[in-house]
């Protein structure tokens, strides 16, 4: 047992609340992942070395941290399994199925949002054409609003 998990030794139960916490910080920065995903397909689209260069620094980081969390997961996992098994009334099984599945969705769709960068890197020329409308999307101007109050004195 590594020294990260010790504490737990007295109560397993903790061991949900931890896996439910690392879990949660895996959803985000898969979130985080998948959003640097589509920085670096905006970036090839604009052919803009510098920002791609950055998102890709800035991926290598995430990558890292995601490692360590779903490695610290996966041990957490085994440590449930091995001293009580999770039964489906739990609620905090219900989280855990809940997150399990939201993160297994942002992970197909970080596959297919790296498949097509993939392409766009192998053929730069043919999306080219997709980044000036890209571009050109206007969003509406938002109108102001002045208010006057009337104070009494």
């Amino acid at each position: 047992m590594s020294n990260h998990c010790a504490p737990f030794q007295e109560d397993p139960s903790r061991f949900h609340d931890v896996l439910v916490e690392n879990l949660k910080k895996e959803v985000y920065l898969t979130r985080e992942l998948l959003s640097n995903i589509h920085q670096e397909e905006v970036s090839l689209m604009l052919h803009d070395a510098g920002s791609l260069s950055q998102v890709l620094q800035q991926r290598a980081s995430m990558l890292e941290k995601l490692s360590s969390l779903r490695s610290l997961r996966l041990e957490t996992a085994h440590k449930i399994a091995h001293l009580h098994s999770l039964h489906s009334t739990d609620l905090r099984s219900i989280e855990i199925t809940s997150l399990n599945d939201q993160l297994a969705a942002l992970t197909q769709r970080m596959n297919l949002q790296l498949s097509q960068t993939r392409r766009m890197n192998e053929h730069p020329d043919a999306y080219s054409r997709f980044a000036l409308p890209y571009l050109e999307k206007k969003r509406p101007q938002k109108k102001s609003t002045v208010i006057t109050l009337q104070v009494k004195k």
